[in-house]
């Protein structure tokens, strides 16, 4: 175990914390695309030699999550990088997690020695694939859902190789925009680089290498010290996707003993032949997210909080599938189906700090016109916890993006923001109610494709300890001469100029029995 006086370690760690941070506001800045720039939809972190996580800034959890099977992935497939270069990812069966995610890794030197990578992840509005915005309905296999890059050498030695380019140019529906975004993914990874290097520039070689071996192991043994507080214990849980016909089940067993945790998912369901497959990344991702929750906010999330960990996965299930079954809502819906059974299971071992379920859902939307795309996530209800009311309007577990401001998404694209606003009621009761989910509906003022992907349609959000359980979602399209019309919680469809969407996102379940229930 390294050794560091703590007081330097405390210093250290938020000098290192800073960088990513950075990072991320620089990628924001710079970005072309509303998605990144107002919805805030990137992440970023850094890494060491090894390909050990060592910082990451308080982004999105489903990117943050993923990141290290991307950079295991680079370590294996570029032995020998040099200054400059960054590789490119997102396939979700090589590191990645669904296609509109892609990674950028850029490895930093000191005196000609690889110290570390800077990592950055955002997701694009569109990659191509055979429905505007790269999240189709329905979809069956990958490529049905975009271009695909396994790791590829994008910037060498600090210029952009131009073969890459081309395939966003020829195979995506605005590449003006992702080559802008992906210029500045390019330049937010340099500034985190430079910014390791100047670390190792003031405080030397030596001291940076012991202080990255002191974060870890210090990251390592709070871990497992919260981890031995826990009861030794077995538990396990079921929940479900909503499923186009019947319901998709998630089966965990949660094994707690003596400072490790094992999470056995034998028993979820096959793979499926539409897009809710997790890869394990994202599966190991949602597993992270809900061990952070359980940890105190002061433990540094670094590769050292995940030794304690073990996650099983059968191949060919619903969280491991094999290629090339379709993932594009397996990274956004059924990550918050994982963090959901999760901590179900982890209710019958710690009854006073689990909440009720939260919305259970991104609500994924995404539009297309010609030469433009927009997508979004829509904010629901937080499930209500033993000792606080659950947050209303609010993006809940596995994803912490932004709405898009109604000034900017009115501007650049042909939509007008009718109403968004709390959905009275959506909330579950109890003594402490579950948060309220959202109402939002956007007028189209040109024809337009629409996918939605969505969940919590069928099945409510729990409550827990008595609450009672929140409101379902609901997708409806009310037509430009007067009908209504019920979406389904996955679809693509023609609208028309005229048409509203509307989204109501689900509440979060109530906790406790209401006083005189």
């Amino acid at each position: 175990m390294s050794v560091i006086n703590p007081v330097i370690l405390e210093v250290f760690k938020h000098l290192i914390l800073a960088i990513p941070e950075e990072m991320g506001a620089n990628l924001r800045r710079t970005a072309f695309s509303p998605n990144i720039k107002e919805r805030m939809d990137e992440s970023c972190a850094l890494f060491d030699a090894k390909g050990r996580l060592i910082a990451q800034a308080e982004h999105i959890p489903v990117h943050l999550g993923a990141m290290p099977s991307a950079v295991e992935q680079v370590v294996a497939d570029f032995p020998r990088l040099s200054p400059g270069d960054q590789v490119i990812v997102n396939d979700p069966y090589r590191g990645g997690s669904h296609l509109p995610d892609i990674t950028l890794i850029a490895p930093f030197f000191w005196k000609g020695k690889l110290k570390g990578y800077a990592v950055n992840r955002a997701h694009h509005a569109d990659v191509g694939g055979k429905t505007p915005g790269s999240m189709p309905g329905e979809s069956s296999t990958l490529d049905e859902e975009g271009i695909v890059i396994p790791p590829t050498l994008f910037v060498q030695k600090g210029a952009i190789e131009k073969d890459v380019l081309r395939v966003f140019e020829n195979e995506t529906r605005n590449p003006a925009e992702r080559i802008g975004d992906l210029t500045a993914q390019v330049g937010a990874n340099c500034l985190g680089a430079s910014r390791c290097i100047d670390f190792i520039r003031r405080y030397g070689e030596t001291a940076f290498e012991s202080f990255v071996e002191a974060l870890i192991d210090y990251s390592r043994s709070r871990v497992r010290a919260h981890l031995m507080t826990l009861p030794n214990g077995v538990s396990e849980a079921s929940d479900n996707l909503d499923g186009k016909i019947l319901p998709i089940r998630i089966t965990v067993k949660v094994i707690v003993e003596d400072g490790s945790l094992e999470i056995d998912f034998t028993g979820t369901a096959p793979q499926s032949e539409g897009n809710a497959n997790a890869p394990i990344s994202v599966t190991r991702s949602a597993v992270y997210y809900v061990l952070r929750c359980l940890l105190p906010m002061d433990v540094p999330p670094n590769h050292g909080c995940y030794e304690s960990l073990h996650v099983v996965a059968p191949k060919g299930t619903l969280l491991n599938p094999r290629p090339p079954a379709a993932v594009s809502s397996g990274n956004v819906e059924t990550s918050q189906r994982i963090v959901d059974v999760l901590l179900l299971a982890l209710r019958d071992l710690l009854p006073d700090q689990i909440p009720a379920q939260g919305q259970g859902t991104m609500n994924n939307l995404a539009l297309g016109w010609k030469e433009q795309t927009y997508y979004e996530t829509i904010a629901g209800g937080m499930g209500a916890g033993p000792r606080c009311q659950g947050a209303s309007a609010v993006h809940v577990h596995m994803t912490n993006t932004a709405t898009t401001p109604t000034e900017v998404l009115e501007t650049v694209y042909p939509i007008r923001v009718l109403k968004t606003r709390l959905r009275e009621g959506s909330g579950g009761t109890g003594l402490h109610p579950g948060g309220m989910g959202v109402t939002r509906e956007l007028l189209l003022l040109e024809d337009a494709v629409v996918s939605i992907q969505s969940e919590r349609r069928r099945f409510p959000p729990k409550g827990i300890a008595g609450g009672s359980d929140a409101a379902c979602g609901q997708n409806l399209l009310r037509r430009r001469h007067g009908t209504e019309v019920s979406l389904p919680g996955r679809t693509t469809f023609q609208a028309s100029k005229g048409d509203i969407i509307v989204i109501n996102t689900p509440g979060g379940g109530g906790w406790g029995r209401s006083p005189g229930a």
